[in-house]
């Protein structure tokens, strides 16, 4: 069973306390160590690698999380109805289950508390250096040198970037926001103190958060306004509870643990098979007859079923799970709203058919700023090189995790390793598990630098490519799978078992190692 919130929290503080003390003790060490390896951690990539790393027998690292506790978009993420989209059981590690999940989706809440108990149960607190918000790393020769906000400078051989996809918050600039006189949130950084009950909400947004938000500000709130920029696809999210009964076996009985977690992983599979292929025979007679019947079920109004209706085929975007984001939008004091934005005013703004709409509270449920895959981190590597000037002409990088031009870097959740039908956790595995392979293979050679080679990266993106042309994610839609120039530079564009399979079989001549 896992500890209770407050429990993980003190003893995450007692841990952070004793890191902290260790690594002012050891300072003097970290400036001119040259085999340690720093991990700019995000949540569960971070954590992913760091286990993968201990049990190859390579412990000579630490994480750096920016902030106070770890969890990344799940701490982040606490807006009212905020849940995950994939099935709890596989949102997990396959090596660390957990029996006490209390719905087929998991609430944020309840995922946060599964990070800090792996931080526990895998004895990384001690390793996590909080308050360590990474500003630049700049090859140095033989190393890195990363340099935080604060001003502190540390030194290591192996850099690994586990900063995720999804936590830098996007804002579009919208014309006479800073005239609005109520109050703006962003879903990622909602105030838990804010009292919207009997409020007039506007949601900028239709898309996966909102489609959690809207029905529990439509409980309470005098008016809710969802502004809609475009449709997107919905499926039925059939999420239930799980009874005490149920968990209890589940923890009794762990292979019924491992039988719902195969059960799903090979049930996304076959989704993917059956949906996101161009070739799959299967993918309009079953999810776009699913989404359209659960569109026609859910809506009864002729008006706003044709709002709701997307011009795009199913899986282009990122398909949508809810239950309740229709019926919600059919309650009296819910407007779904398809005109642009002109502009705001000090109390609401104004639409571009004319129309005027109050607000007390503008929700940006505007996602999130996807193509920074290093964060705000600044990175520069030989001859000056920095990663924006390497990815000019697209992102992209060896197997989701190395990088031409850049010896000793490393990527968790890198270009094409996100999933549009399953977890991301099965894909973290994947890449944790090659990372640790390929610095174990240089530690036992006694290699200190290790570089892919260009020909090498330059075939694993032809192959991405060749993928990605099958699929519908190509089809003339926008989404935050691709780029400004329509690059799709996300999306893993085969099964999450081409992923696995093709990273433990990856032969490690494609880097050079080099003292």
């Amino acid at each position: 069973m896992l500890p209770s919130a407050s429990q993980q929290v003190v003893a995450l503080n007692e841990a952070r306390e004793k890191a902290e003390a260790a690594n002012n003790a050891k300072s003097e060490i970290l400036a001119v160590a040259t085999h340690d390896l720093k991990n700019p951690l995000s949540a569960l990539s971070g954590m992913a690698a760091a286990i993968a790393l201990d049990r190859a027998g390579i412990d000579d690292f630490c994480l750096l999380e920016k902030a106070g506790d770890v969890g990344g978009t799940w701490r982040d993420n606490q807006y009212p109805g905020a849940c995950c989209d994939v099935p709890s059981h596989l949102y997990c590690f396959s090596y660390e289950p957990n029996p006490d999940w209390t719905r087929r989706f998991a609430p944020a809440r309840e995922i946060h508390a599964y990070q800090r108990h792996v931080m526990h149960a895998y004895d990384l607190c001690d390793r996590c250096r909080g308050g360590f918000d990474v500003a630049s790393a700049r090859w140095d020769g033989g190393g890195w040198t990363v340099t935080s906000r604060q001003g502190e400078s540390l030194r290591a051989r192996f850099l690994v970037s586990a900063v995720g996809a999804l936590h830098l918050p996007h804002k579009p600039d919208l014309p006479g926001l800073d005239r609005f006189e109520g109050r703006v949130m962003h879903s990622a950084e909602w105030d838990p103190d804010y009292d919207w009950r009997d409020k007039h909400v506007v949601v900028v947004g239709s898309a996966a958060s909102a489609v959690q938000i809207v029905p529990k500000l439509a409980e309470s709130a005098a008016r809710v306004s969802v502004l809609q920029r475009s449709p997107n696809w919905i499926l039925p999210r059939r999420d239930r509870a799980y009874g005490a009964f149920e968990r209890e076996l589940l923890c009794q009985l762990p292979f019924l643990q491992k039988l719902y977690r195969w059960r799903q992983y090979q049930f996304n599979d076959l989704l993917f098979r059956a949906n996101f292929s161009r070739r799959a025979s299967l993918r309009k007679a079953y999810a776009h007859r699913l989404a359209r019947r659960h569109l026609e079920r859910s809506v009864t109004d002729p008006e706003l079923r044709s709002q709701l209706t997307p011009d795009y085929p199913v899986g282009c975007k990122r398909v949508l799970l809810s239950d309740d984001y229709l019926p919600a939008l059919q309650r009296k004091n819910v407007d779904l709203v398809s005109d642009g934005i002109d502009g705001f005013t000090p109390s609401g703004l104004e639409t571009t058919d004319g129309r005027s709409i109050e607000a007390d509270l503008v929700v940006l449920a505007t996602g999130f700023r996807t193509t920074r895959l290093f964060g705000e981190m600044a990175i520069e590597g030989p001859g000056g090189l920095t990663i924006e000037e390497a990815w000019a002409g697209g992102i992209r990088a060896h197997r989701s995790v190395a990088i031409k031009d850049f010896p000793n870097l490393f990527m968790m959740y890198g270009p094409n390793s996100n999933l549009g039908h399953s977890s991301i956790l099965v894909m973290l595995e994947a890449q944790a598990g090659y990372l640790a392979r390929l610095l174990r293979h240089a530690t036992d050679r006694g290699a200190g630098r290790i570089t892919v080679r260009p020909e090498a990266e330059a075939e694993w993106n032809r192959y991405i490519r060749d993928g990605l042309a099958e699929t519908v994610w190509t089809a003339d839609c926008r989404s935050w799978y691709k780029d400004a120039a329509g690059r799709i530079f996300s999306l893993w564009p085969y099964s999450t078992r081409h992923f696995e399979r093709d990273l433990r079989s990856a032969p490690l001549d494609e880097y050079t190692f080099s003292s």
